[in-house]
Parts: structure tokens; C-alpha cells; sequence
């Protein structure tokens, strides 16, 4: 090709998105193959690297062509540039002097034609909104040339000319992380603390240039202190030095028309990180089409984004604050009021039946009443297990909307519907910090029976943390608010739970003691407490003393304690109580001598586990069984076991990782 063609200076090298280049480099092989010229769409918001990502690929190809040429599609005022004027830039980028440009538009569109035939050269399309623009500028006799235009939006027009879709959004994280760290300019920061302001930045280039550049060389102090204030509000970002060329990347919605415009207020003032089309109903008020039709049309605009393999959609973090602060303005508190009210009512009754299949435990509520006089079919567990995977952030951060909103009714209801799942599948940090929220609601409201049941539930993060002595603050609480109102069920479940606290501490004598006593509550409470409550009461506390007893090495009435149960749980489809029967099955066995059954009970108890995804729950009795395995001299078996553990003690990021690790080490010296 002769001397090396001048092209745009390259961008920082972790704007390069490998993975994007990649498939652009298939499509270009494949067009010089075929002998045609190659042609792709770049678009995203402003901010996202679309003249990084062309510029990258023109250096990686820069032997290739013979000419690089750049052609502006809007005006300095933001207008779109005349057709006319496009081709002129073309023009004089393939060497045509000013004086011998043509007048008029056919004519430029000729001579365009006739200039870039047999040339390979790689023409750049700036920012384009219309097909229009860019018909014109498409050579037809340029086999190897390379056409890419870049815009905010989808144009979809130009699939059908052959362009190829190259969308951009986030960056992959870990680019994100290497992109943010690069702008501060040392490796120093944690990278936990550089992985949360990546995600602050919502992977976003232009962010992260922004709060990279207010980063740099700032000593650890200062980071720590950025870092306390982009968690106190998304709104800090737009406050930043520079954080005026945000307005670059939120111009597109200004170009909204006054429906979308609302729309887009009312998904933003959905709760949580992303949500699915149901929840965009209830959020925009309208039926599935129509919601359907605003995403497609706010996707196409990259101003939400669609996770194909979660089918949920997200919008970007400014997209949302900046949406949310218009709606201050606009709508006014009443307006946005009723609309967090409609979107977190519609979270909980959705959760009501799905909650009720995990777990048929009495709860408090207005919205329970009612539900339990629906007498509905239950949903299956594995729906309501999904259901919960997908929305429980949701639902948790439904809490802090309603709670900020004054909605204390829908607060406590949403913390009760929420604990079971919390529970199964550990998620100890939510689980306290929406509990927190919901007791002040309840303090706010003055309701005792919800001020009861949520210190209670709150209680029991505590207690599963081995935090016995807060555990025992909160059921005593929850004891005393019981006995103001005269709650049998909460007085019941208060013994029940300072039992288990007791237990936990290793005061067994008084752990019975309180099982006894929330027997007695039980026995003196036949009007008040309904029939299948009480049932599932003397279960549960039969399944607390076999624990108590297995503690003490009392294999007899442990097994004999939880074999009176098992079946009870089993068939009430409570898997993980169902589960922990079988542990206590299988701490019996290996106490009595019996290893290979109590590894048979362990692995069934893994399988009800996994069936939950309660993963801790699931690797503990994984583990358990490899070491049953063990004892009963199956070294091949416990290997198996001890490696599955170990993966999911990994991905737990649990510390007996190290410890199975260990195991299997003495296993494989031992053979």
C-alpha cells in the first residue's frame, strides 16, 4: 500500500473491546473473501467509545488502506448536516481539491462513485440519525473498503443496506475495572473498592473516564471518602468535576416525545437494578403490547438495555437519576407517590403465593388476610423459587422506596414476605438492612403485630450470623410486643426462637425449656392458633429438640425425634426443613457406627438443597457427606464429595474451601 495513511489517534487500549473487535474482524475477512465492501453500525450512547472502537480497528488494519476519511453527519448546533456537504467531506478525504468539487448533489454523489471505485480506504460516518445520511456515502465498485458509521441509535434502515450491528454498552467488568484503574493512574486501590466504583460507574467509559480523572493521585482517604458519597446517592456523579459532558450521553432524551418522556419517568421509579415486562406494565399502566412496544422503542435508543438470557431490562444509572430528577420537577411528589404505591403493592402480592409455597408459616398483614381468603392453588416450588431468583433485589429494594415514601403498610408486609427466601439462600446483608427499615415503618405506624413478626425475622439473621447476643435482644423484643397485644402465634414464635438462640450458645437445658414453653403456648391456644399452624408448630419444635439432642450425642432420641417428623416435611414440600431432618438422619448414623447410611442421608439432604439453590446449606451437606465417606473407608466417593464442596465453598467464597482443599490432599497422600 505504499506509506503508512494518517488515520485518528489511538484511544486508551482498554477501551478496545476485544471481544466487539473480534466479530468485526470476522465480518471484514469475510467481505474481502467475497470481494465487496464492508460496512458496520456502530452505535450507543455518547460516552460508550464509538469512535474509540473505529479508530482501534483502523490501526489494527491500517496497512490495508490507502486513505482514511472522516465525515461529520451533524452540525456544530446539533442539526443534521446536508447530504450534500457529507459528500463534499468524502470527497476531499479521497483527495478531491476544494476548487473541483462538484455543485450539486447528484453530481457529488457521482464523482463520490467514481472516486472510490477499486480504492481501499476506511471512511468513518460520525454520529449519524438517519438512513438518509448515509445511502450516498455507500460505494458500490470498492471491494476491501471499509464503511463504519457510528450513532446514538439504532437505525435499523441500515441493516437492510448490509451494514452489520455493532451495538455497544457496558463494558465487560473486567475491562471496566482495567479502564477505571488506568484513569487513576496506580494499582493501589483495592480491587473490591475498584470493582464497586466500576459498578457506580455502571461500566460505563465515560464515567469512569470522569471519576478516574477526580481520582487520580488521590491518596486512599480521598477515594474512601468519593466512594462513601457515589454510595450515598447515583446523583453524585453528575456532581463531579467534568460531569457536565454527562449531558452529552443523556441528550438523547431530550429528543423524546412528551409519552416517551413520561415513560421513561415511570420505569425509572422502579426499584431495583432491572426488572422484567411485567413489572414495565404496572410501572407504565398499560397493557403488555404497549409496554412491549416502549421497551423495543427505548432499547432501540439505548436508553434501557435488554439481557437476552435473563429477558429482564435494565437502564442505565444516570439514564435513571437523571429521569428521577425530572420527575421531581415535573410530576411532583403525589404523582410519583402513587406510582412507587402501584409498582410495590403489585411486587408483594405477587410475592404473597410464591412466599406462601416456601414456607406455610402464619404472617402478618392486610394483604395476607386477603390472600388467605382467596384460598388459592399453590404454585409450584420451582416457580416460586424462580420467581423469587429473579426479583428478590427487587422486592428488597421495594422496601426502601415505600419506605421513603411514607408507604409503612407495604414496608413491614414486604419484609415478611421476603425473610423466607433471604434465609434459604443466606443473603444476610439485605435480609438486615430491609428488616432495619421495616422496624422503624412499623414504629412509624404504631403497628405492633408487624413490629412483632419483624423483630423476630430480624432475630433470626442475627442468630444464623452467630450473632446469639442481638438474636436474643430481638425475640425478647418480639416477645414483649406479642404479650401487649396478646399474640398467641408471636408469643409461640418467640419462645420458639430463644430456644433456638440457646441452643445455639450451647445452653441446652434452657433451649428445652423454652421449646416447653412454646408447647405450653401451643396447648392453652386451640382457638387462636388455626389447626395446620399448630401442626406445623409441634413439628418444627420436635425437629429443634432432635438438633438439640444430636448437640448433646444423644443419637437415640435424635433420630427417633427427627423420624417422627420427616415425613410430615416431606410431604408439606418444606424442602429445607425437610433437609435438615435428614442431617440430623445422618448425624445419627455416623454417631451410631453407620457412616455409609449417614453419607446416603447427607447426599439426600445435598439434593433438597440444591433443589432450593441454597448453596451454603447445600455445601455444608456435601461436605458432610465426603467426610462420612470418608470414615466409611470409600476414598474414591469422598473425593467426589470433597470436590464438589470445595467448588461451591469457592463460589460461596466461604473459607472451608481451604479447609476441604486440605482433606483432599490427606485423601490423595493416603491412596
Amino acid at each position: 500500500m505504499g506509506s503508512v495513511v494518517a488515520g485518528p489517534r489511538r484511544a486508551n487500549p482498554f477501551l478496545n473491546r476485544i471481544g466487539v473487535r473480534a466479530d468485526m474482524n470476522s465480518v471484514y475477512v469475510e467481505c474481502v473473501a467475497q470481494g465487496r465492501s464492508c460496512l458496520f453500525y456502530v452505535h450507543g450512547l455518547d460516552g460508550m467509545g464509538r469512535m474509540s472502537l473505529a479508530g482501534e480497528f483502523f490501526h489494527q488494519h491500517q496497512a490495508d488502506f490507502d486513505a482514511y476519511v472522516e465525515v461529520t453527519a451533524r452540525q456544530p448546533s446539533g442539526r443534521l448536516m446536508p447530504a450534500g456537504e457529507m459528500l463534499g467531506q468524502a470527497l476531499r478525504g479521497l483527495g478531491v481539491p476544494e476548487t473541483e468539487l462538484p455543485a450539486g448533489l447528484d453530481d457529488r454523489g457521482f464523482a463520490f462513485q467514481a472516486r472510490s471505485a477499486g480504492r481501499r480506504f476506511m471512511l468513518v460516518v460520525r454520529d449519524v440519525a438517519d438512513v438518509e445520511q448515509v445511502k450516498l456515502l455507500v460505494p458500490h465498485s470498492a471491494p476491501g473498503a471499509v464503511v463504519v458509521v457510528t450513532g446514538r441509535a439504532m437505525l435499523r434502515g441500515l441493516l437492510m443496506l448490509d451494514f452489520a450491528d455493532v451495538p455497544l454498552g457496558r463494558l465487560p467488568r473486567e475491562d471496566a475495572k482495567s479502564l477505571l484503574t488506568s484513569s487513576i493512574g496506580t494499582d493501589d486501590v483495592p480491587a473490591p473498592v475498584v470493582d464497586e466504583l466500576a459498578a457506580i460507574c455502571d461500566d460505563v467509559p465515560l464515567l469512569i473516564r470522569i471519576l478516574g480523572a477526580q481520582l487520580r493521585h488521590r491518596g486512599p482517604s480521598a477515594i474512601e471518602r468519593h466512594l462513601r458519597q457515589l454510595r450515598a446517592s447515583d446523583a453524585a456523579l453528575l456532581e463531579l468535576e467534568h460531569a457536565q459532558r454527562v449531558g452529552k450521553f443523556l441528550e438523547v432524551t431530550e429528543s423524546l416525545v412528551r409519552e416517551q418522556q413520561t415513560a421513561l419517568r415511570r420505569l425509572a421509579l422502579l426499584p431495583g437494578q432491572d426488572f422484567g415486562v411485567a413489572t414495565a406494565v404496572v410501572a407504565l399502566d398499560v397493557d403488555v403490547d404497549a409496554a412491549e412496544q416502549t421497551l423495543d422503542a427505548f432499547a432501540d435508543r439505548h436508553l434501557v438495555v435488554l439481557d437476552k438470557k435473563r429477558d429482564r431490562y435494565s437502564l442505565y444509572r444516570m439514564v435513571r437519576t437523571h429521569a428521577r430528577r425530572t420527575a421531581d420537577q415535573v410530576d411532583g411528589p403525589e404523582a410519583i407517590k402513587a406510582v412507587v404505591e402501584r409498582i410495590t403493592l403489585w411486587h408483594l402480592r405477587e410475592a404473597i403465593p410464591r412466599d406462601a409455597v416456601l414456607a406455610d408459616r402464619w404472617r402478618v398483614g392486610r394483604e395476607f388476610e386477603l390472600f388467605a381468603a382467596e384460598n388459592r392453588s399453590p404454585v409450584p416450588r420451582a416457580a416460586a423459587t424462580a420467581w423469587f431468583d429473579a426479583e428478590w433485589e427487587s422486592v428488597v429494594a421495594c422496601v426502601q422506596a415505600a419506605h421513603d415514601h411514607g408507604l409503612h403498610d407495604i414496608v413491614s408486609q414486604l419484609c415478611v414476605v421476603v425473610f423466607k427466601y433471604l434465609h434459604l439462600h443466606g443473603h444476610f446483608d439485605a435480609w438486615i438492612d430491609c428488616h432495619n427499615l421495616g422496624i422503624r415503618s412499623t414504629e412509624v405506624s404504631g403497628d405492633v403485630a408487624a413490629r412483632m413478626q419483624l423483630t423476630s425475622q430480624r432475630g433470626a439473621a442475627h442468630l444464623s450470623l452467630g450473632n446469639t447476643k442481638v438474636a436474643k435482644q430481638d425475640f425478647e423484643a418480639s416477645g414483649r410486643a406479642a404479650a401487649e397485644i396478646d399474640h398467641r402465634l408471636g408469643l409461640q414464635s418467640s419462645w420458639e426462637w430463644r430456644g433456638k438462640a440457646a441452643a445455639a450458645e450451647g445452653d441446652l437445658d434452657y433451649a428445652f425449656h423454652c421449646f416447653d414453653e412454646s408447647e405450653a403456648v401451643i396447648a392453652r391456644s386451640e382457638q387462636e392458633i388455626p389447626r395446620n399452624q399448630r401442626a406445623r408448630m409441634h413439628a418444627l419444635l420436635v425437629l429443634h429438640r432432635a438438633r438439640a439432642w444430636a448437640k448433646l450425642k444423644n443419637w437415640d432420641r435424635a433420630v427417633d425425634a427427627a423420624s417422627s417428623i420427616v415425613e410430615y416435611f416431606a410431604a408439606s414440600g418444606e424442602t429445607d426443613n425437610h433437609a435438615k431432618c435428614l442431617l440430623v438422619l445422618g448425624d445419627g448414623a455416623l454417631g451410631s457406627g453407620e457412616p455409609a447410611q449417614a453419607a446416603d442421608f447427607y447426599r439426600q439432604a445435598a439434593e433438597l438443597f440444591a433443589h432450593d439453590q441454597a448453596l451454603r446449606a447445600h455445601a455444608d451437606a456435601v461436605h458432610r457427606s465426603g467426610s462420612a465417606l470418608r470414615v466409611s473407608g470409600d476414598s474414591l466417593g469422598a473425593a467426589e464429595a470433597f470436590r464438589s464442596a470445595k467448588e461451591l465453598f469457592v463460589r460461596l467464597g466461604d473459607r472451608r474451601a481451604d479447609v476441604v482443599d486440605e482433606l483432599l490432599r490427606e485423601l490423595d497422600a493416603s491412596r
